[in-house]
């Protein structure tokens, strides 16, 4: 899943879409089975590739969360890291993905419209767009915490997930990710994703926490101070922990920690990359498309040539 640029360093580089898309994945683990998720779609015969996810549910199922309760069979998922933006043009483009999609069928109308659905999720609440939406006549209607529906705009259900505001406790993946993650909140998460014992789940999980160690560093400090969270930080990091102790890194586990966050990173960055190119991507169409360093795409595809 493609990035979308920010103003992080380079050094400082989050990985917002993987994050969210871990935190998506544990917050519908319960109906993982009945669900069928594609993610990078290509909405024409050309090679055009759109950064969103798409739900497929099964009949009769229903994914009994805030979010999933308005799930129809189709449903495209669209997140927006803290440094873009969320306009009328945004949304119009979403469900323009939407519009797409629908005409993809096998057979003419073989994709009903009844059965879409679009959910936009943003750090923040949109104020400007909603300002906006409501002036124009349009409602904003307040469905659970942290998620609104957009009403009078087209006959496909639109909503927008607010990640700050949420309150349900399945989606407690998703709530980490802000910037200001309440402390309880990151508490909870860590001891529910000591439970995972499958192999896909821990790795969602690790995407989740690569994100919200890096913004919300001071408090992750803390509860670096405290015996089971810190014993959870291990757990859930053991893998990164021993790649880092591997090249020296031996100072204790707050600094361990911190170079198995940097090194996690890393390392998601450049299997990206080689995945893109290998799939026919140019340098230039990846960090154009992805944001990523050119610098960094050259490294990884001259360490591509090398290895054959």
């Amino acid at each position: 899943m493609c990035k979308e640029k920010n103003t992080e360093d380079v050094g400082q580089r989050l990985d917002w879409h993987s994050g969210f898309e871990g935190s998506l994945l544990l917050s519908v683990r319960k109906y993982i089975l009945d669900l069928d998720i594609e993610r990078e779609h290509c909405l024409s015969r050309e090679p055009l590739r759109i950064d969103f996810l798409l739900i497929k549910k099964k009949d009769g199922v229903v994914v009994d969360n805030d979010i999933g309760r308005n799930f129809r069979k189709y449903n495209i998922i669209e997140y927006k890291n803290p440094e873009d933006k969320l306009n009328i043009d945004v949304l119009w483009k979403v469900i323009g993905y939407a519009a797409l999609y629908k005409s993809m069928g096998e057979q003419v109308d073989d994709i009903k419209i009844s059965d879409l659905t679009v959910t936009i999720f943003r750090a923040t609440k949109p104020r400007k767009l909603f300002n906006k939406l409501l002036r124009e006549g349009k409602e904003i209607r307040k469905e659970y915490p942290g998620v609104y529906s957009v009403l009078g705009m087209t006959e496909i259900p639109i909503s927008i997930v607010v990640m700050d505001e949420l309150e349900d406790e399945e989606l407690i993946a998703i709530s980490v990710l802000s910037r200001r993650a309440k402390e309880e909140t990151i508490k909870r998460f860590l001891n529910e994703a000591r439970k995972y014992t499958e192999p896909e789940d821990k790795r969602n999980a690790d995407a989740v926490l690569q994100v919200s160690a890096r913004v919300n560093k001071d408090l992750y400090k803390k509860l670096r101070g405290d015996e089971l969270m810190c014993e959870a930080l291990r757990e859930l990091m053991e893998e990164d922990l021993k790649e880092a102790e591997n090249m020296g890194v031996k100072k204790g586990i707050e600094k361990g920690i911190e170079k198995g966050i940097e090194k996690g990173i890393e390392k998601r960055d450049t299997q990206k990359i080689a995945e893109m190119l290998s799939d026919g991507k140019t340098p230039e169409e990846i960090a154009d498309f992805c944001k990523y360093p050119m610098e960094q795409i050259k490294k990884v595809q001259e360490e591509m040539l090398v290895k054959g």
